[in-house]
């Protein structure tokens, strides 16, 4: 049979599938996204439910319910999205997971679509999870169908991370074969006294019980394929992951007779006693790992016990970056410093890495965004002020790009009306503006309108709405009804939910019609009080699916964040 071309992302989505998984959730976000987005295409044929939910927290909930009902559930986030589920995951970890339940974690080295540079493999260990990393696409496949089967046969939610890099490889498989049995039956709830259930009387208990379900999992990995050692040389290499996969293509044509390497894949928990001999048998050692130095820090802890006097190189001793994303140049720089007469057969240069890196493409002029920053500029001139901007992640980011650059703050997801708030409680005399998308809103923005509104502040609240979150792949949004695949969603209001506020201004516009628009955005500037406006005209790109402006808009993140 000939094989196929399949990418990493893909090969997540066929491991669940293969593992009989029913309800897929998650929030738009790269990386993760496109896995989700590949499954809802067997939705109907296969019975899949998938749901793009309105937060993390909310869809790693939902995956929750539908394990403890039953049937196999895959949440999909990113690493700030893991952040919003973190409150649910941390009592998850005590229950009992069901029939499986699997955390698809997608951190994004060196920031291409995201606001931090983080590296949630430390969270991730916190939250005292299962946590396992392919290298390739057909690994994928297999550690996501190990990782539902290690669900269920230890009762953990178990994680499997991804990075952007990885969910881009592509591999040829053998075309993998889905079962097409019916994934959700009717039944009753089974109800087990205390199984899902921590309280402060058996919280102390139920982690215990976890320590003891992590040792099993420790011990599974031990023989666990996804670690292997290449080579019997004495200069020893740990890489992570896909930086396996990196390494490899850096090692490609050159001789490797005098290294060791261990590809690691299960990192937590750790196969101490097969690092341990790892090390044993190597003089040195190099650890290639993206962001922070979490598994050399580990694995020196595991030398430490071990009695183990091997040298151990990686980020605390600058051999490795440890910030961004670890290019295949950079290990080769840091293979130059660390193995004598090391030198690649060829370059790697660092635009060869991503095929998207940031452009100098102009912004969409015809943007709904445009006409109400122009408004803002030229009405605030006007009347002599000079507004503080603070901005949710999204498309508002286009603030800070030229003719406007007018971003004073921006942090996460719905941040944005909490922060405008506690600058107007530490006495800023600015007007300040909080700029939120429609997305961004439902996200977690609703629950700060509710805050200002019942405790009273003075602030502009800009939401503006074009029906899609388009910087994470134009999804739908929740203020929007439709077809979904098998079922029809139901629209909701964000008029309404302010509607339902004490605010003292609350007026919609349509960003095109200037006269309106200046009218209201005029009162919204001068007036007290809570003031909310609702720009609403869809994105022209919905239909094809890309913003021409897409990389300008997120450079013009890194030319604010590139200020003093």
């Amino acid at each position: 049979m000939a094989g196929m071309r399949i990418t990493g992302d893909q090969a997540i989505a066929y491991g669940a599938l293969q593992s009989g998984v029913a309800v897929a959730t998650s929030y738009p976000g790269s990386p993760s996204s496109s896995t989700i987005e590949f499954l809802r295409g067997f939705s109907e044929s296969h019975g899949l439910y998938v749901e793009w939910s309105t937060n993390e927290k909310v869809a790693f909930e939902t995956a929750v319910g539908a394990s403890i009902g039953g049937v196999p559930a895959l949440m999909g986030c990113k690493g700030v999205g893991f952040n919003v589920a973190l409150d649910t995951v941390m009592v998850a970890n005590l229950t009992d997971a069901g029939a499986g339940l699997v955390i698809l974690l997608g951190d994004d080295p060196g920031a291409w679509a995201t606001q931090n540079d983080q590296d949630t493999r430390p969270i991730a260990w916190g939250s005292e999870l299962p946590m396992l990393e392919p290298a390739t696409p057909s690994e994928g496949i297999t550690m996501t169908r190990e990782a539902f089967r290690l669900s269920r046969e230890t009762q953990l939610p178990v994680i499997v991370r991804i990075t952007k890099t990885y969910g881009a490889l592509e591999e040829e498989v053998e075309p993998p074969e889905i079962p097409r049995a019916a994934r959700v039956r009717p039944h009753a709830f089974e109800r087990h006294p205390m199984r899902w259930v921590s309280v402060p009387g058996n919280a102390v208990q139920l982690h215990r019980r976890l320590h003891e379900r992590l040792d099993r999992v420790a011990e599974r990995f031990e023989s666990a394929g996804f670690n292997q050692v290449t080579g019997t040389g004495k200069t020893g290499i740990i890489a992570a992951g896909v930086i396996h996969t990196k390494l490899m293509d850096v090692l490609r044509g050159v001789d490797t007779s005098g290294l060791s390497i261990l590809k690691l894949s299960t990192l937590w928990p750790l196969p101490t006693g097969q690092i341990t001999r790892f090390l044993r048998n190597t003089e040195k050692a190099l650890v290639l790992e993206e962001n922070e130095p979490f598994l050399e820090t580990l694995i020196k802890s595991v030398c430490y016990d071990a009695k183990i006097s091997t040298p151990i190189s990686g980020k605390h001793d600058g051999s490795v970056s440890r910030e961004g994303e670890l290019f295949r140049g950079q290990i080769a720089e840091a293979l130059g410093g660390f193995v004598p007469g090391f030198k690649p057969d060829r370059d790697f240069p660092p635009q060869a890495e991503h095929k998207d890196l940031p452009s100098e493409a102009g912004l969409p002029e015809n943007c709904p965004y445009t006409p109400v920053f122009e408004i803002l500029r030229e009405l605030s001139g006007r009347f002599g002020q000079s507004p503080v901007y603070v901005v949710d992640p999204g498309c508002a980011i286009k603030i800070a790009t030229p003719p406007f650059e007018m971003l004073d703050v921006k942090y996460s997801m719905g941040s944005s009306i909490g922060i405008a708030s506690g600058l107007v409680l530490a006495g800023v005399t600015d007007p300040v503006i909080a700029v939120v998308g429609d997305s961004d809103f439902f996200h977690l923005s609703a629950n700060a309108l509710f805050n200002v509104a019942h405790q009273g502040s003075d602030l502009l609240i800009l939401i503006l709405d074009n029906a899609t979150t388009a910087l994470s792949g134009f999804q739908g949004t929740p203020n929007l009804g439709g077809s979904e695949p098998g079922r029809e969603t139901l629209p909701l209001s964000i008029d309404g939910i302010v509607e339902a506020c004490p605010v003292s201004l609350n007026e919609t516009i349509d960003p095109w019609d200037e006269a309106r628009a200046r009218d209201v955005i005029g009162r919204g500037l001068r007036q007290s009080g809570v003031r909310v406006i609702i720009a609403r005209s869809p994105c022209p790109y919905i239909e094809d699916g890309h913003c021409p402006g897409y990389n300008a808009i997120e450079a013009g993140a890194a030319v604010f964040t590139s200020n003093p």
